[in-house]
């Protein structure tokens, strides 16, 4: 029976194995930061009160700052960081078919799955003239590359003479038509399983939300450095950390961000290299 979709592959590290052996070694992979998080670790020890208003800062207002990162990271990267469906169209080219196992870039990587591969030479056609086995389809998850590969026991040439024996594409090769806009359409999953978000995504994502966070409410928690009041002889002073020590907070965060986005690019948007003889 042919299954839904492609197998789920492992995206970081790729094409790793579950079952892995984690006894003697770190955890990989971690949830996305909550607010409570953020209070124990990134914005540990900072006041989250405004010293002029008395207004707490609440973990609504941190979660939203924290979705306005994962947005961000989406943005920059084009690193999808919960899974999310796409449907495309691919011109189809008879030459493709033919000589390489129909290579196909997809327009975003990390696929955790494709859900469904088909052929028409109807521009409105939802239904696929030719619905491909998931069995069939290769996947490079990392690359945003798939591939149609026979399955185990059907030979090339009965593969193409199955896949090619439709009415329509007998009167494009009559016509001498070798190719097709659109001719391919592609339903597939992209991004990152629950729970298995690379800790390295995790904590890069909790940075750029309390850098976020203090950018627009830190004034307001660090008003003043110190201020003294003397009346009839009596001195009173208050100090808080001040100004300066948000500044340097936030220089802090922002070599930690870059540095980290760094590593995630290295991994995730390498360059390849694909020569064609």
């Amino acid at each position: 029976m042919t299954a839904s979709k492609t197998p789920r592959t492992g995206i970081f590290p790729v094409w790793a194995q579950d079952g892995e052996d984690t006894t003697h070694t770190f955890e990989r992979y971690a949830a996305l930061p909550t607010p409570d998080d953020m209070k124990n670790r990134s914005l540990f020890g900072i006041p989250l009160k405004s010293q002029l208003t008395g207004q707490e800062v609440t973990n609504e207002t941190i979660t939203h700052y924290i979705n306005a990162s994962i947005s961000e990271l989406e943005h920059d990267l084009d690193l999808y960081i919960t899974p999310i469906t796409f449907e495309e169209k691919h011109d189809y080219n008879r030459r493709d078919f033919s000589w390489t196992y129909n290579y196909l870039k997809l327009n975003h990587p990390n696929i955790i799955s494709v859900n469904e591969l088909k052929l028409t030479f109807s521009n409105n056609q939802e239904q696929g003239l030719i619905v491909y086995p998931n069995e069939f389809v290769h996947v490079m998850p990392q690359e945003g590359v798939i591939q149609l590969v026979p399955a185990f026991g059907t030979s090339m040439s009965g593969f193409q003479v199955s896949a090619f024996s439709g009415a329509q594409y007998g009167a494009l090769m009559a016509l001498g038509t070798g190719s097709f806009p659109g001719g391919i359409r592609v339903n597939y999953t992209c991004g990152f399983e629950e729970g298995k978000i690379p800790a390295s995504i995790s904590e890069l994502i909790e940075n750029m939300a309390a850098y976020k966070l203090l950018s627009s409410v830190g004034p307001l928690l660090f008003p003043y450095n110190s201020i003294g009041i003397s009346i009839d002889g009596t001195s009173q002073s208050v100090s808080s950390p001040g100004p300066q020590f948000l500044a340097q907070r936030l220089t802090d965060l922002q070599g930690i961000i870059e540095k980290s986005k760094d590593a995630v690019k290295s991994y995730y948007q390498r360059k390849f290299q694909l020569d064609s003889f």
